[in-house]
């Protein structure tokens, strides 16, 4: 089970650095287009679908690496026993946190396609992006779980 979701990881978290790229090249393309007095339409609505995008693929690589910030000063000093049901027990907390935003994303994004909601310089839709931020947190969700699966089997193992 664990492999799959961390290619999934993978392959979502290079998405996210092209559309970094791309982002990049939008916003320098758009500049050198000002300087001829034809900017690029709707440069700065592009940006914030592509970085909100990014920012959501990426999550789930990230928390496969274990690169998001932890505080453990006061984890360090206690026995590892309690620390391994401590981080069972936080993990389940995001899990569930995460299941709730998931559950929210979809429900805004169904809300969004049923109003018909664009954006007003470029007339795009918005509920595909956000479908797309909740199917990164679903894979994030799904590296937290299991994450907690292994922490569960570590505990079980002592």
């Amino acid at each position: 089970m664990k492999r799959p979701i961390y290619a999934i990881s993978i392959f979502l978290d290079r998405l996210a650095g092209l559309l970094v790229f791309a982002l990049m090249v939008l916003v320098v393309s758009n500049v050198i287009m000002r300087l001829t007095g034809k900017p690029i339409l709707g440069a700065i609505e592009f940006v914030g679908f592509l970085m909100a995008i990014a920012i959501g693929l990426s999550l789930a690589y990230c928390q496969a690496q274990g690169s998001h910030i932890a505080v453990s000063l006061f984890l360090d000093n206690l026995p590892n026993k309690i620390r391994a049901y401590i981080e069972i027990l936080v993990n389940i907390i995001v899990f569930l946190f995460l299941i709730l935003v998931v559950w929210r994303l979809y429900i805004y994004a169904d809300a969004l396609r049923i109003k018909a909601q664009v954006s007003l310089t470029t007339g795009i839709s918005f509920f595909p992006f956000i479908l797309v931020i909740a199917f990164g947190f679903l894979v994030y969700c799904l590296v937290v779980l299991t994450g907690i699966v292994d922490s569960v089997r570590k505990v079980v193992r002592r």
